[in-house]
């Protein structure tokens, strides 16, 4: 028998396996996957997880200090920072990394069988897992899902998404590159409607292409991919794109009778780019502390847990709130209109106010978006577009108090 078992061997999994195991408690962690942290993702960090977080150098691919933003009438704009902004990593590398870190710490780990019913009660936590061997059972006193968005793992302890729509799909293949030195954002209706595309530069003129949306989609990766073909930026494709799902907002609740959700399954995702590395790994940490807490007072009910909830919420609620608000207002917006605003945006004066405030950070968006809408000229150009965007600014703006 274990203490805790840890379903999902991705950022938050193994940070809450590598926390626990390293506090002296027998934790498993069980995922269907072979190959450990093999998740489509981009896998770009900012330098607060860098510093929480920090990846042997050998795993970094590129340092970011610029980008460029390309808009829906073609027009480029480069944003040039003086030192770096964020890192371009081996995401599946990164993240094995973590798990042999647990494991050096004391953690068992069972890939391969995939978790069939999740039984809880008053004396623990029963997983049953089914593979090529076979089905086993797990037992432990607490169970902490890390299993991914769209896992049904949640309804089978109770905990379910109130709203299944607000989710988005992203899509993402491996190119070979001509030349190119910064991540470039592609912006507008044909290349993913209410969001965005990027090129990312990886390392050996190799680079990720993708597109993510919350609308459906019908061709619209292929198309960029033409695109980027027909215009020299990409010379083939590599690997044939990928799609996976990525959640706008937290479930209800994230805590349970003896359960904690962590990552990507509590919607710890930031919802303007997607990125949910560093946030999952923070749940990470703070599930394991929520966990100790509860083994120290011998209580794992949800009324205990509760304050897991609580915690996450107070170091990144204000981001996934202020952010999801100001997604909702961005898909709001018809080309014309993020023509405009980015146009002014880059103009002189704002974009050098806002990019290279103090406040500005790749980790966290709030702060960028909140100086945004208040900006004197572009709060007059987003407040411009009338009705479409008035219910977001006004979230947006009660979310500054």
């Amino acid at each position: 028998m274990h203490d805790v078992i840890v379903i999902g061997a991705g950022p938050a999994g193994n940070i809450t396996a590598l926390k626990l195991s390293n506090m002296g408690y027998r934790v498993a962690t069980l995922d269907w996957r072979q190959n450990i942290g093999d998740k489509l993702c981009t896998g770009i960090i900012g330098l607060e997880c860098v510093d929480r977080f920090p990846p042997d150098e050998s795993l970094i691919y590129n340092e970011a200090r610029a980008a460029t933003i390309v808009s829906p009438t073609g027009k480029r704009y480069r944003i040039v920072r003086d030192d770096t902004q964020a890192f371009v990593i081996d995401r599946v590398a990164y993240v094995n990394s973590m798990a042999e870190r647990a494991m050096e710490a004391g953690a068992d780990y069972e890939l391969g069988p995939r978790v069939s019913n999740i039984e809880v009660s008053e004396s623990g936590v029963v997983i049953s897992t089914t593979g090529a061997g076979g089905q086993n059972n797990w037992q432990a006193e607490m169970v902490v899902i890390a299993s991914g968005f769209g896992s049904p793992l949640l309804g089978m302890v109770g905990l379910r998404n109130e709203r299944q729509s607000d989710y988005m799909i992203g899509y993402q293949a491996e190119v070979e590159v001509n030349e190119l030195e910064d991540t470039e954002i592609y912006l507008g209706e044909k290349i993913a409607p209410g969001s965005f595309g990027w090129l990312v530069p990886k390392s050996n003129s190799r680079a990720l292409v993708g597109i993510v949306s919350q609308q459906k989609l019908n061709g619209q990766m292929e198309n960029f991919l033409d695109t980027l073909q027909q215009s020299g930026r990409v010379r083939s494709v590599v690997e044939k794109p990928r799609q996976w799902g990525i959640p706008l907002k937290p479930p209800p609740k994230t805590y349970g009778d003896r359960v904690l959700v962590v990552g990507d399954a509590a919607g710890q995702v930031k919802p303007i780019t997607g990125g949910g590395i560093y946030y999952a790994q923070l749940s990470g940490e703070l599930a394991a502390e929520a966990a100790n807490e509860a083994f120290v007072a011998g209580d794992f009910g949800a009324r205990k847990l509760k304050s897991y909830e609580k915690e996450w919420k107070a170091v990144i609620g204000k981001e996934l709130r202020i952010g999801y608000y100001a997604r909702m207002m961005y898909e709001s917006l018809g080309d014309q209109q993020i023509e405009r605003l980015l146009s002014e945006f880059m103009s002189e004066g704002v974009e050098d106010e806002l990019i290279n405030n103090r406040e500005f950070s790749f980790d966290r968006h709030s702060g960028l978006i909140l100086n945004a809408i208040r900006h004197k000229r572009l709060g007059r150009v987003i407040r411009s577009f009338g009705p479409a965007v008035a219910p977001f600014l006004t979230r947006l703006v009660r979310s500054k108090l």
